[in-house]
Formats: C-alpha cells, sequence, structure tokens
C-alpha cells in the first residue's frame, strides 16, 4: 500500500500529483481530463511523532485561491505543517533586495499559484489560516484528528468564525469535552461562548433538502466545494455503559429507561443541543437559587451524569463513530472520498463500510470518484485483537474486493441503462426517461447502490444509515473478544488506486 508523503499535492481528475504534473500521459490518445481537486496532505500518520498527524486540505482548482476556498479535513496538525511547506517552497532571499518583491506568486510546491504577502514562512502559513480556510471537516474528535484546530482557535483570529463540521456525535464531544472552559476555553458561538468558532451537524447520508441532480443531498460548505458524509465504524471499548456512538441513530439518543433511578436528567442532558430547546445559562435571582441550583448539580452528578454514564442493565458494547467525507467540486461533479479512521467491516460490531461503497460504485462507473484516501495501520502481522479498530494490507485487500464487486454491478447497470435507451430512441418509442428494474416477477427494483436500513427506527433521521448490512465480507480471523481494551494507536493514510476490475484471487 503506497501511503501519501506529507506535503505531497494530490490532483483528482487529472495528474498523480504536483511532481507529475507535466509528465506525458499513458495513452497519449486520451487526453487526460483536466485536474478539478487538489489535496494537500499535512499529516499522514497517527503518532508517535505529533508533527505527523492526521491532516488534509481540500480546494476546488475552479476556485483559485480565493478567500476562504480551501477546506480542512480533519487538523491533528495543522499551521506548523503548512509553514514547514512554506520554508521548503518559497523562495529563500523572498523580500530581500536582490530577490523577488512583495507581494511574491509562489511557482512551485502545494501552493503554487497563491500570492503570499510576507517574507517569512510562520506569517505566510498564518496568512492561509486565516484568510484561505474557514471550514473544517472532522471524521472523528480523537486528539490526532483534532489538535491543530483546537490550538489554533484561540489565536490568529479573523473576520468570521471558523467552522466545524461533522456527524452530531463529533460535535456533541468537542462541545462537551474540549470547548468547555476545562480542556480548553468555550470558544464556540454556544453557551455564550466567544464566538470563534460555530458548529455544523451535518446529516448522515445527506439531506435531501440540499442539491439537485447529482448533487442531491451535498452541502456546499465554501466557494466551489460540497460535502457528504457517511458514518463508519472506528473499535470498541470495554467500558460497559449505555449506548453511545455507532449504535444510535443519533448521537445522545441514551436509552433512559435502561440507565436506573435518575438517569433521565442524565439521557436529557446528553442528547444533541441542536435537536433541544437551547440551554443558556443565566445567573440565579438570589443565593438562596444559587445554592439550590448547586445542591441539584451534586446530587445529580451522585445519581449518575452525562460526565459519569452509570452502567446500562445490558451491559450493550460501545462502537466508536468515525466518518468517510465525499467532498465534490461543484464546477465538474468530481469527488475524492477521505475516510476517517475505519475497521474493517469482517471483524466490525457495527459494519458500515458496504454503505459507502455502495454510495462510491456508481461514481467510480460513471468516472466522477477518482480518488479514495483510506488509513493503514499496520503491517499484517497485527493480530485482530490488537487492531483497535484500524485496517491493515489484507483488510484494504479484502475492503477494495467488496467495492469492486460493487462497481463491476454498476457499469452493469449503466450499460443496461445505456444499451435500453439507444434501443428506445433507434425505435422511435422512446421517451427520453430510463426505465425503473423489474424483477423477474415484475416487482419493481431498487439498485444494489442505494443502501437500504435493514432496521427502522423511531428516531431515524431523513437519511438513516445502514447499522447492518445485508452482505459482509467474512475473514477466517476471529473477531474482537469483549475484553479487548480501546486503545487509540498509529493510524497511517494510504491513497489507493480505483479497482477497475475484482482482484484476482492469490
Amino acid at each position: 500500500v503506497g501511503g501519501a508523503t506529507n506535503g505531497e499535492a494530490v490532483v483528482a481528475g487529472g495528474v498523480a500529483s504536483a511532481a507529475t504534473a507535466d509528465a506525458p500521459a499513458p495513452h497519449e490518445s486520451a487526453p487526460a481530463p483536466v485536474p478539478a481537486l487538489q489535496v494537500i496532505v499535512l499529516g499522514s500518520g497517527g503518532g508517535p511523532l505529533e508533527n505527523n498527524v492526521t491532516a488534509f486540505l481540500v480546494r476546488s482548482l475552479s476556485s483559485g485561491w480565493a478567500k476562504s476556498s480551501v477546506v480542512a479535513v480533519d487538523a491533528g496538525v495543522h499551521l506548523s505543517a503548512i509553514a514547514n511547506i512554506l520554508e521548503q517552497t518559497q523562495p529563500s532571499d523572498l523580500g530581500a533586495p536582490d530577490g523577488p518583491s512583495l507581494p511574491h506568486t509562489l511557482t512551485s510546491g502545494p501552493f503554487a499559484g497563491l500570492e503570499v504577502p510576507h517574507t517569512r514562512a510562520d506569517a505566510n502559513a498564518a496568512h492561509i489560516h486565516k484568510n484561505l480556510i474557514e471550514t473544517y471537516l472532522i471524521t472523528h474528535p480523537h486528539l490526532d484528528h483534532i489538535a491543530g484546530f483546537i490550538i489554533n482557535t484561540a489565536g490568529l483570529p479573523g473576520t468570521r468564525p471558523k467552522r466545524v463540521a461533522g456527524l452530531p456525535s463529533t460535535i456533541s464531544a468537542l462541545k462537551t469535552h474540549i470547548f468547555n472552559n476545562v480542556i480548553w476555553p468555550n470558544l464556540s458561538d454556544e453557551n455564550n461562548g466567544a464566538g470563534l468558532v460555530t458548529y455544523t451537524r451535518l446529516v448522515e447520508g445527506g439531506s435531501p433538502a440540499f442539491g439537485e441532480g447529482e448533487g442531491k443531498g451535498y452541502l456546499e460548505i465554501c466557494d466551489g466545494l460540497s460535502v457528504k458524509i457517511w458514518g463508519v465504524s472506528h473499535g470498541h471499548c470495554i467500558e460497559r455503559h449505555s449506548h453511545r456512538g455507532s449504535t444510535s441513530t443519533r448521537q445522545g439518543s441514551v436509552d433512559a429507561s435502561t440507565m436506573g433511578p435518575g438517569a433521565s436528567s442524565s439521557a436529557q442532558s446528553m442528547r444533541s443541543p441542536s435537536r433541544n430547546t437551547p440551554h443558556h445559562i443565566s445567573a440565579p435571582a438570589n443565593l438562596g437559587t444559587f445554592l439550590q441550583q448547586q445542591q441539584d448539580r451534586i446530587r445529580d452528578s451522585r445519581r449518575g451524569s452525562s460526565f459519569s454514564c452509570p452502567p446500562a442493565p445490558d451491559e450493550s458494547v460501545c462502537v466508536y463513530d468515525s466518518s468517510a467525507y465525499f467532498v465534490r467540486d461543484v464546477t465538474s461533479g468530481r469527488e475524492v472520498l477521505i475516510f476517517g479512521d475505519v475497521e474493517p467491516d469482517s471483524v466490525s460490531l457495527s459494519p458500515r463500510n458496504l454503505q459507502v461503497w455502495q454510495e462510491a460504485a456508481p461514481k467510480i462507473a460513471a468516472g466522477k470518484l477518482t480518488g479514495i484516501f483510506i488509513e493503514c495501520s499496520y503491517d499484517d502481522s497485527q493480530s485482530v485483537d490488537r487492531l483497535f479498530g484500524h485496517l491493515t494490507p489484507r483488510f484494504i485487500y479484502e475492503e477494495m474486493t467488496v467495492l469492486a464487486e460493487e462497481v463491476v454491478a454498476a457499469r452493469r447497470t449503466l450499460e443496461e441503462d445505456r444499451a435500453r435507451s439507444v434501443s428506445s430512441h433507434a425505435s422511435g418509442t422512446g421517451t427520453g426517461k430510463k426505465r425503473k428494474r423489474l424483477s423477474h416477477d415484475g416487482i419493481l427494483t431498487k439498485r444494489r447502490s442505494t443502501p437500504q436500513p435493514t432496521e427502522p427506527r423511531a428516531d431515524a433521521p431523513i437519511s438513516p444509515r445502514t447499522l447492518n448490512p445485508d452482505r459482509r465480507v467474512h475473514s477466517a480471523a476471529s473477531p474482537l473478544s469483549d475484553h479487548d481494551l480501546y486503545i487509540h494507536d498509529l493510524p497511517k493514510t494510504a491513497s489507493l488506486p480505483l479497482p477497475t476490475h475484482p482482484p484476482r484471487s492469490a
């Protein structure tokens, strides 16, 4: 598996990387498509070196280097990585009497074409952070995916708040455990915070209220880019408590009936703030009221609170949520798929990768999805019970086999639709509309690429996730034991070529 190099600018829909931009196309007779998206790898690991943890920058090439045109996908490392790239690529004599004058347009490196106003690399990195990057797409709230973003929220304020977007569970974790005036000041615009950060809770699978046609369900997050998010699983922990994470269709939807006395207040406090009445803290009317409130808080904390979740009688296993982003260039319709940390479906307690592959397959068949970024944390010597929610090469092969099968099916469907369309036009009976697929019994069926929930829930969001896909890749490896302690360890990101046919058996 080939890993992406820090500072590499991967261009989707055209050349493979900035270093090969001038290389001839593999087939001279077929001109290469015009590049549409640029992905800059700021960090591709998960430790132990804290200067190389997961972080990407994505932009639409049609937007140039316009204000707020760059989106960060995770930010374990951020400003320092941008500064390091600039130190290696901007002229060493920039601003000197006999050197290039300011402002200067960079001619090499991932930021080629960007006009920089300062002589120092760190000052130009601050310029990029303040003016070009406004939105942060967070896959999950582990430190190696958010540390750079958190550190940089307190400094370099611009004229608009930074927007952090993700699953409701991710936003809730950031709000409760990071921007809580304990770990970090509340710099958000909720709960009387400073207003330097604003939250965007994304609908899993995309909201049908946004977009049209092929872009339906995609939320436009900046000029030229739109996104759709899917939840994936990232291991489980040994702690026994009522379900949080992937087994709940909405973050914080705790079943209070299973949590014992006093748990209703805890469940209420854990619900997503976006789906409940806003709770703004106000000063008590008098000292007596204040003391009563303090006693109530102490009593509630003893009986169970959102910070000390009491164990549920069913002792359900907790599965940790991560996510994958489809990032779409609005102009061309081309996309890249970027995963956070993810485990294989074949060993997961909540397998959800299939729904992502089913979403991706028709896009690959149509030539729209041109790149996938997915982690690979260990080599194949790592045992299944020590994966901790990550992938190895053998499991990437397994997942790519599933994707290849879906792509083959999607291409077959696409060819059948085209053949029917040509036949209809040739016979003069065509209406220009595609026929709906019928089974052998004449019953209307849905395409394979549409993931279907197996157990509809009363509290399911508009676009429900598939908690238990109907088909899994089975592995000879044994499933994870309930006694395996959840430890987050060393994710590494790999950029993989898209399969054109199912890989052959070894």
